[in-house]
């Protein structure tokens, strides 16, 4: 017996449906992950941006992924600066603390 399928003329494609649903996991902030990894590459620029990247949200800690130790190390220096940047960046989250760690960029 052969199936019939519906005809469906709205595909989605399959990179919007994993963008979605690791936004969904990988954050319990109202703006997501992915909107602060924009927000975060338009506010630091490169190299920071090439070499750190937020990984993820819970509440008002951001968890960013960095390159390296020699980076990690930087960017603690440069802690409150990044903050206010980012913070200017957004419109309605707050972003109060930031913790670096080693991991994939």
């Amino acid at each position: 017996m052969e199936k019939k399928r519906l005809p469906n003329k709205t595909f989605t494609p399959i990179g919007q449906v994993l963008e979605s649903l690791i936004d969904q996991f990988r954050s319990d902030n109202h703006g997501g992950i992915l909107h602060l990894v924009h927000v975060w590459k338009k506010v630091v620029g490169p190299p920071i941006s090439d070499n750190a990247t937020p990984f993820a949200v819970k509440g008002s800690l951001l968890l960013v992924h960095v390159s390296s130790s020699a980076w990690l190390h930087q960017l603690q220096f440069l802690k409150v600066e990044l903050l206010e940047k980012l913070n200017q960046g957004l419109k309605n989250e707050r972003i109060e603390e930031i913790k670096f760690k080693i991991g994939p960029m």
